[in-house]
């Protein structure tokens, strides 16, 4: 199957020649398309769930996936709008569980309504992102254990703070967008797309991510090229922070409970969506897209471990074994 394409770069016998873009070309775009591969790969995933587990071609379990995987695909966005710059963020588990605790703390006070409650979660996240960035800015602080530190601190803060016990809450607006659907999907999933738009924009268009793209492929570089690199730094990290929050509260109308392990799982899945999706962990190279297809395809690993019963260790080791893969893969095109 070919294609013609018009050229300006010549003429023949007075008539305009024309490329013809093969199939084989094709295939060979797709195939240096790290988002392809993703979603590729869980194209096959998928297709191996149906064949060798029970119930994975059903409506109500694709739309299931598709909802949890929005929990862990709005912590991706952000981590890839870090790792974009050659930056990482260790923290995202600590602002889950931040978000969740205090939502459902000031929603369930006598102070305090369910607005007031969001708003005071996802301002407190913010101000957890742009602490991150100004120990990474101004310290100097490696993004790595400034971000490790800050979520060290999050747990202790939040175990003071609840004396280790759970919180409940019931947040009207938090439990239609966790659990409603409009037309049949699920809100969370909108909410997700939703966020990944808008971050797509700022990476892929807008001038703040061709800053970021320009730090990740080397932080000098692009000093001199007068990157203002607090602000995209800022930009970034306090992103990364305000999305996690918006997954605890949606973690918090999904369950009705905040705990302060319920984004643990999140620190390891939105660094792995993010590999997995073809986004450089060196920074300066990557795709949105290829996250969102890297979040979906692990919370469908998930569960095809789940329905093979598969102990949390095994799963764990097996995600594990799956980043170092992709990691090796990703070193070996560095040195081709």
């Amino acid at each position: 199957m070919t294609s013609d394409r018009m050229t300006s770069d010549g003429m023949t016998g007075g008539r305009l020649a024309t490329h013809r873009t093969t199939g084989a070309e094709v295939v060979a775009m797709l195939r240096g398309s790290r988002p392809a591969w993703a979603f590729g790969v869980l194209g096959v995933t998928w297709l191996a769930a149906i064949l060798f587990a029970d119930g994975f071609d059903s409506v109500s379990n694709v739309r299931y996936l598709v909802q949890t995987a929005s929990f862990l695909g709005i912590v991706a966005v952000g981590q890839t709008l870090v790792v974009i710059m050659s930056g990482i963020d260790l923290s995202v588990s600590g602002v889950v569980g931040l978000s969740a605790v205090v939502c459902a703390k000031v929603a369930s006070g006598t102070s305090g309504g369910a607005t007031t409650a969001v708003v005071v979660a996802l301002l407190l996240s913010a101000l957890v992102g742009a602490v991150n960035a100004a120990g990474v800015v101004w310290l100097r602080v490696p993004p790595m254990v400034m971000t490790l530190a800050t979520g060290t601190v999050l747990a202790g803060a939040l175990l003071v703070y609840t004396d280790g016990s759970p919180s409940s809450a019931r947040v009207p607006l938090l439990d239609s967008l966790a659990n409603g659907r409009v037309l049949g999907v699920p809100w969370a999933f909108v909410l997700w797309l939703t966020v990944t738009a808008v971050a797509g924009w700022l990476l892929h268009l807008a001038r703040t991510g061709r800053y970021a793209f320009a730090l990740g492929a080397g932080e000098s570089a692009a000093r001199a090229s007068g990157v203002p690199l607090a602000a995209t730094a800022f930009t970034a990290y306090v992103s990364c922070a305000l999305l996690a929050g918006v997954a605890g509260l949606v973690l918090l109308g999904f369950t009705g409970t905040s705990s302060l392990t319920m984004g643990n799982p999140y620190q390891l899945l939105s660094i792995a969506s993010v590999v997995l999706g073809g986004t450089s962990i060196l920074g300066g190279r990557g795709h949105l897209l290829g996250t969102v297809g890297g979040a979906l395809l692990l919370t469908l690993l998930t569960a095809l471990l789940t329905s093979w019963n598969l102990s949390e260790g095994v799963r764990q080791v097996f995600l594990g074994v799956l980043i170092i893969g992709l990691l090796l893969v990703y070193a070996r095109e560095r040195r081709t």
